[in-house]
């Protein structure tokens, strides 16, 4: 091999006239497996959805220091509430329905809206009016009958 041919070799290009066949070298490849990541990455990241509000709506309620045994089947969601004092009280949550709405606010580009309906021993709780009938436990992390949730673009999560 002639020094010529070496150093092409070395510097990535293969052999004669790879490059008019397609070939890059090195540093071009790692540019080009940089950008697919980055679009792969960007195209993997989330956006705000009827189901991933539909889980963070279900993680908000897991996350609440008294409940216990949560478990999570499509819409149904169910745990115990553990209370000083008082008797466990056994809940289920029927998420009835979610909506995206949009909002004029770049950061904070859209609202999420959760209605359910939530159970005690088997006994619906419902709503006074406008006034939420709910543990105080749950209203602390954001919940209740009908709620919102706002998309933080930047952390791509809900808050709720």
């Amino acid at each position: 091999m002639t020094p010529q041919h070496l150093d092409e070799r070395e510097a990535g290009w293969g052999r004669t006239g790879a490059r008019a066949q397609g070939f890059r070298r090195p540093a071009d490849r790692r540019r080009l497996a940089a950008a697919a990541l980055a679009a792969l990455t960007a195209a993997c990241a989330p956006e705000p959805g009827e189901e991933n509000l539909k889980a963070s709506f279900a993680a908000q309620i897991e996350a609440v220091a008294t409940v216990s045994s949560f478990e999570r089947t499509g819409d149904d969601l169910t745990f115990t509430q553990v209370r000083e004092g008082d008797t466990d009280v056994s809940w289920r949550v029927t998420i009835d329905s979610v909506a995206l709405e949009p909002r004029p606010d770049e950061a904070v580009p859209v609202q999420g809206r959760v209605v359910s309906s939530w159970y005690a021993d088997g006994e619906l709780i419902e709503p006074i009016g406008d006034i939420y009938t709910l543990p105080e436990e749950f209203f602390n992390a954001g919940l209740a009958q009908e709620c919102w949730a706002l998309w933080n673009a930047e952390q791509a999560t809900w808050g709720w």
